[in-house]
């Protein structure tokens, strides 16, 4: 009792390798911890490879064999003390017998080489045989273990109120390349009882690419699946096998729920829809399972759904309890983050008893918000005062990735007969310093913009590649060697799954007549969203008091939609919206102004500014 084999300081770890000698218990494992062997310490060695970690020079049975042998620990939290277990026939590391308690595996590399990116497989990466109360794994830091490239990841048979949680099964030790088991990431089988898989925030596991996620077989219950994240995996996230199943082997939920089997097959949730109110989206329900029973349901949401269609869990979202009715039944409803947005929910049920269901059917996808994914204002580019100037207010509290672009060449392909020779471009920050400035595009960040997809097309044309914190933005677009022509500025949003949003863009210039008028380009997407609601004003006599002395007399609005078609026109906006405008809280400041107060589906759209009468004036 209290060995040490190995240590987690460098040069103290031993090599544990190529025991092969068929009969013989010990000479077969690589080392054997017997009965009431307890307190002993395994650390920092290669157990069925060689010094370097990546060549198999495995043990024909397991590589620590503990039997009978309670309170023992195989690894720890730093990294020094991490053992690379791979290469043998059977198991990694094999706990039996229900004198075999309170082991504690953690922090090594089950089935891959030293760098935690390549399978030398066990057969099963940890092996539990009627044994109880021990932890595969932890919460804190450094406690997980890499079990992956084996047969079964890990595999407990007949035992009880075990523990497996922080692991990564099925990928690389970055959690996030394929390095899956071949038969299972979890199997329960055998009467296995009150194992926990997961848990809170710290407690959950990465159980991906896999030929199945979570299996629970025969009469194994009481087990508690909640908190991971599952993906990626062949067949099902949780897979409870018995009952009625169909060809990808859901087993059906029946009413009441009263059949017997793995975690007593218990019913999964039933999503019904996925509701939208302005920005909040919610999950609606219905579980059906025995009467007067308090159930937790835990959600999650998923890049995709699975072929199944049942879903797995790759984002666990938090949980929610309910209390059934006489009749079986409860509604419930789950709200949702921004992080769901665009992404698929399912959702488990756990009854008193911590048996957990297999996912529920996936929800429709959630609808993203409608954002501008790009604003632009075209203008005639003139000298002085009159160059085009656009403000845009990026909202919301994460930083977002624009590209700003200044183009004038390369509209003479639209019909524009004199377009601005060679637009510069300057960006200014809310407190007004200028944040960069740039003419012809490839001069500075050519590299990052040809990667956007949104490079311009002509060489004399400007563009800036920033991310900008939350604020307002003034945009400037000039003529090198004041130059003039008509010029187009234009804001694209690059990352619409942070919170924040280009919620305004607002331009100034002289507007003119003909093709000279100001127009205004606005993409509301993506094409998943609902529709969104924006105002648009047309402003030009209370420019005055900002100092400006020839502001357009009486602008009129139109918007039209990708195909040229009017959508709505303004002309004075008390005269058509009034109301609807005022609540909003954004009324021009003159009578003679215009605003149109739009819902619009996804797609492009136009404003188009004007003076009455073909006045002109600055706008």
């Amino acid at each position: 009792m209290d060995n040490a084999i190995g240590g987690a300081t460098a040069g103290t770890g031993n090599v544990i390798s190529a025991n092969v000698l068929e009969n013989s218990l010990t000479s077969s494992n690589g080392m054997i911890m017997g009965e009431s062997a307890t307190g002993n310490l395994v650390q920092g060695n290669f157990i069925g490879t060689d010094i370097s970690g990546g060549i198999d020079r495995g043990n024909v049975n397991n590589g620590v064999h503990i039997f009978d042998a309670p309170n023992n620990n195989v690894g720890g939290t730093l990294t020094g003390a991490r053992n690379i277990i791979s290469g043998h026939r059977f198991s990694g590391v094999g706990i039996l017998s229900d004198l075999a308690t309170g082991n504690l595996v953690q922090g090594n590399y089950l089935g891959t080489d030293a760098a935690g990116g390549a399978a030398l497989g066990n057969g099963n990466g940890i092996s539990v045989n009627s044994a109880t109360d021990n932890t595969i794994g932890g919460s804190v830091a450094g406690a997980g273990n890499v079990i992956s490239g084996n047969g079964f990841g890990v595999q407990v048979t007949a035992g009880i109120g075990n523990r497996i949680q922080g692991n990564r099964i099925g990928t690389d030790a970055n959690g996030t390349a394929p390095l899956g088991n071949t038969i299972a990431g979890v199997l329960l089988h055998t009467i296995s009882m009150n194992t926990t898989v997961g848990g809170p925030a710290g407690a959950g596991n990465i159980i991906a690419f896999n030929s199945a996620g979570v299996e629970v077989v025969e009469s194994s219950t009481g087990n508690s699946i909640f908190g991971n994240s599952i993906f990626s995996n062949e067949g099902l996230g949780i897979d409870l096998v018995g009952g009625t199943e169909d060809a990808n082997g859901v087993s059906a939920n029946d009413f009441p729920d009263s059949d017997a089997g793995a975690n007593n097959l218990q019913n999964f949730p039933v999503l019904k829809a996925i509701t939208v109110l302005d920005a909040t989206r919610t999950v609606e329900g219905e579980l059906n399972s025995n009467p007067n029973t308090d159930y937790v349901l835990n959600f999650y949401s998923n890049a995709e759904a699975d072929p199944s269609g049942y879903g797995e869990g790759e984002t666990w979202l938090g949980s929610i309890d309910v209390l059934t009715n006489a009749q079986s039944t409860v509604d419930f409803t789950f709200p949702l983050d921004a992080a769901s947005l665009g992404r698929f929910i399912t959702a488990t049920a756990t009854d008193p008893d911590g048996n957990t269901s297999e996912f529920s059917l996936a929800s429709e996808i959630v609808p993203p918000l409608s954002r501008f994914q790009n604003i632009s204002t075209r203008l005639r580019v003139q000298t002085g005062d009159n160059v085009l100037i656009g403000g845009f207010i990026i909202t919301g509290t994460d930083p977002k990735e624009v590209v700003v672009r200044a183009i004038g060449p390369s509209l003479e392909a639209f019909g524009i007969t004199d377009p601005l020779p060679n637009p510069t471009l300057e960006l200014h920050y809310p407190d007004g310093t200028t944040v960069v400035t740039n003419n012809d595009w490839r001069a500075t960040q050519e590299t990052e913009i040809l990667a956007t997809g949104l490079a311009p097309t002509n060489d004399l044309e400007s563009a800036i590649l920033a991310t900008l914190d939350p604020g307002a933005y003034t945009a400037i677009v000039r003529g090198v060697n004041d130059s003039t022509g008509v010029g187009l500025v234009e804001a694209y949003d690059l990352d619409q799954a942070v919170d924040s949003s280009l919620a305004n863009i607002s331009t100034r210039g002289l507007v003119e007549t003909g093709d000279n008028v100001m127009i205004g380009g606005i993409i509301v997407g993506p094409e998943a969203a609902p529709s969104g609601s924006i105002l648009l004003r047309a402003i030009g006599p209370s420019l005055g008091a900002f100092g400006i002395t020839n502001p357009l007399a009486d602008p009129m609005l139109e918007l039209r939609d990708g195909n040229g078609v009017l959508v709505m026109e303004n002309d004075d906006w008390r005269s058509t919206q009034e109301a609807a405008i005022e609540a909003t809280g954004l009324v021009p400041n003159d009578d003679q102004e215009a605003a149109i107060l739009a819902t619009l589906a996804p797609g492009n759209y136009t404003a188009i500014m004007r003076g009455v009468g073909d006045t002109t004036g600055i706008g």
